[in-house]
């Protein structure tokens, strides 16, 4: 599972090779992030004679080949097998093979095409199939759901001589630092050159005619003739090499040549300076190598991407042209490079920050791949003076409305209801009933979509049980016909008979999830999540500002009712809880989270001497608006109510818990969220018990925190569960 909580994602990485250039060894590096974070990675190659690595981690398949179209069909055949929420090609000849592929295949993935480097080569000569491949790629890039260019020059290429839209492009910076982040732990230069002693021209490239070696050769040269003791080291190898060494040999100028390793920062020798003389790059890995390793370095101007992979005066110098009299001033100019800022700019180009970026490029391919949305059915009743009844609703439906347009069932529900729900002008609001049981049925006889049964508190009994008898048959077609039904959130009051009967209708759905361990022990089906309320409230930041002042006490108390008798807080109570918030510094304030509680919320404020917030009107938005305000200046809340103290957390104060026993539904939904240790009894009859709890509790105000932070994170994790049920 990916240490960040979401779900793992089945990723195919599409390339040549895994050795041999740039592109294979940024194919391998971002497989090796991926699943170092807990993906289920797949590197397909398309060469068959590809060797393949004893590191890698992930599995690596090679394909048959036999010519473009055979690959196609070999490719097409292992992504059916073997189905992936994405595909990663890198290079033209893999980019064209996976779009053509994927085309339509019915379980698509999303496709993310990578260009390495710039492919217009200006005088050179092509082949004809170079030719062609660029001219089929003209076509084809632009049904990419993502494009990842290496660097800025590249993108702009892609959209000036492919035809693909800048909303498609995302820039990943190359893990160029992978290999330099285990070897620059040792060997990172802390020195800046030198010029009176040997000055070593490093030359980390492949010899060929786009690298112009021989510049670096003659730049050399001429600060020789200035009295410099400079040599060229070259870790490469090529066509091109004895016309290197005839070169050098010429010119007088010392050349090593040590031969390509893909650890040459560490074998440089002291006092060296990396020189890339090329007249095009994509980008330029050596360049980043090099500021890892503290080793400047002089790349030309206009050499389209190398001015990516390097900082003017901060990790090297660009040379004005690549005239050779150009490098040898930027290699003087590099005797004022700080090595130490060096390193620290290029860990931009770590493994892990590519990888992030690549990440992030995979999801929004995902949104994008999808072809059209699925119509969502979704109930949102609750009690007509609940907060807590349209703060889950909202959170939830604004989970459900990315899948699809949103038809919500709101019954009689007055607008004052209905503000707190965040409907939008997009959804479709049903309050008649004959008209909700036309559209539930027509849709899930027709397979499409996704019902979703309605959150928060159910009940297990007879009248509950024929409702969802009366459903199944439709539930029953829905699925067989590839429809999605979902139940999440939800909590059961108490146990019943009945229950046995709703728990073999859910096994209907393809998602059932409780908010308590206690709902998901009585119906045996499903697992735990979050209640939906957890998903709103202040961001992380907010929740963690431990500067922020809260200098209240917030109380919320439960008005009893002729069908749920309770007792009212007595004068012992009210002195508990002065006395209490006396003890801890704090003010108290009486909140009323539910419109019935106000009359016994103005009772408690006046007999604790202290102010409460009532509902001014039937607004739900405005009184959560209250709310939330009061909350974010309370150090805890304590409550019955259970959203009280559920919305109360996410604004940052901590929850009490005013418990009658194990399963009261307050406690066990705090713990479903993770947050244990914050119930005391409802009557607080021992006051030394309640405030050592209250104190443990302020006390664990940061664990509380991370607790509602990570319940976010269990919650955006199960949406990507029911994204993948999904038929579309």
């Amino acid at each position: 599972m990916p240490e960040s909580g979401r779900t793992p994602l089945r990723v195919a990485i599409l390339t040549t090779a895994l050795s041999g250039g740039g592109a294979e060894f940024v194919a391998g590096a971002w497989a090796h992030w991926l699943a170092e974070e807990g993906h289920e990675v797949t590197v397909i190659l398309t060469d068959p004679s590809a060797e393949i690595p004893d590191d890698m981690l992930s599995p690596v398949r090679r394909l048959a080949g036999g010519g473009s179209a055979a690959t196609v069909r070999q490719l097409r055949t292992e992504l059916r097998s073997h189905p992936v929420d994405a595909v990663v090609a890198l290079q033209n000849f893999p980019n064209l093979i996976a779009l053509a592929a994927t085309r339509g295949l019915r379980r698509r993935p999303a496709v993310l095409i990578s260009e390495r480097n710039i492919t217009t080569r200006e005088d050179e000569r092509r082949s004809r199939s170079d030719v062609a491949k660029r001219e089929i790629a003209r076509r084809a890039y632009r049904f990419a759901d993502t494009v990842i260019a290496i660097s800025h020059p590249v993108a702009g290429e892609l959209v000036g001589a492919y035809g693909v839209r800048p909303e498609q492009i995302v820039v990943v910076p190359n893990p160029a630092g992978r290999r330099a982040e285990i070897r620059t732990v040792s060997s990172h230069r802390s020195e800046s050159i030198d010029l009176d002693r040997t000055v070593n021209l490093l030359l980390p490239m492949r010899l060929v005619p786009q690298k112009r070696a021989t510049r670096a050769v003659e730049a050399a040269a001429l600060l020789r003739e200035d009295g410099l003791d400079v040599r060229v080291v070259c870790f490469g190898k090529g066509p091109l090499v004895d016309e290197l060494k005839s070169f050098a040999e010429d010119r007088g100028v010392p050349l090593d040549l040590p031969g390509w390793t893909a650890d040459w920062v560490a074998s440089a020798p002291p006092n060296s300076v990396t020189v890339l003389p090329s007249y095009r790059e994509g980008f330029g890995n050596t360049l980043v190598e090099s500021a890892m390793g503290g080793i400047p370095c002089v790349a030309v101007s206009n050499a389209y991407g190398s001015a990516d992979a390097m900082i003017p005066t901060v990790t090297g110098e660009l040379a004005f042209s690549g005239d050779p009299k150009d490098i040898a001033d930027a290699v003087r100019r590099v005797r004022g490079i700080d090595p130490v800022r060096t390193a620290a700019w290029a860990r931009r180009f770590s493994s892990a920050r590519s990888g992030e970026i690549l990440l992030a490029a995979i999801d929004r391919a995902r949104a994008v791949a999808t072809p059209t949305s699925v119509p969502v059915l979704a109930s949102a009743v609750g009690q007509y003076d609940n907060i807590g009844d349209t703060v889950l609703r909202r959170a939830y439906l604004d989970h459900l409305r990315p899948l699809g347009p949103l038809t919500v069932w709101v019954g009689d529900k007055a607008p004052d209801y209905l503000s707190g729900l965040g409907l939008t002008e997009k959804d479709t609001i049903v309050a008649d009933p004959a008209q909700w049981r036309s559209t539930v049925s027509r849709q899930l006889l027709s397979g499409r979509g996704v019902y979703a049964f309605d959150t928060g508190e159910t009940e297990v009994r007879r009248a509950f049980a024929l409702r969802y008898l009366r459903l199944a048959p439709l539930l029953l077609v829905h699925r067989l016909r590839g429809g999605t039904a979902i139940l999440t959130g939800v909590g059961v009051r108490e146990p019943h008979v009945w229950r046995h009967v709703i728990a073999a209708v859910l096994r209907l759905c393809r998602v059932v999830t409780w908010r308590d361990a206690a709902s998901r022990r009585m119906l045996g089906i499903g697992e735990v999540s979050p209640d939906w309320a957890f998903a709103l409230g202040a961001d992380a930041e907010t929740l963690r500002d431990t500067a922020h002042e809260r200098p209240l006490l917030a109380i919320s108390v439960r008005q009893g009712l002729k069908h749920a008798a309770r007792e009212r807080p007595d004068d012992r109570w009210v002195t508990t809880v002065r006395t209490l918030a006396e003890d801890l510094g704090l003010r108290p304030v009486v909140v009323a989270q539910i419109e019935r509680d106000g009359t016994l919320a103005e009772d408690l404020a006046d007999r604790l001497g202290c102010e409460a917030i009532t509902w001014l009107d039937h607004s739900h938005a405005r009184q959560e608006q209250r709310l939330r305000e009061t909350y974010r200046n309370s150090a805890a809340v304590v409550s019955d109510r259970l959203h009280a103290v559920v919305i109360a957390a996410t604004e940052g104060a901590v929850p009490i818990a005013l418990s009658t026993g194990p399963l009261d539904k307050t406690s066990r939904t705090l713990e479903g969220a993770g947050i244990v240790g914050t119930s005391v009894d409802r009557d607080l009859r021992d006051l030394e018990a309640v405030a050592a709890t209250v104190r443990s509790a302020l006390a664990r105000r940061e664990e509380i925190v991370e607790a509602v932070i990570h319940a976010r994170t269990r919650l955006t994790r199960l949406m990507d569960v029911i994204s993948r049920q999904v038929r579309r």
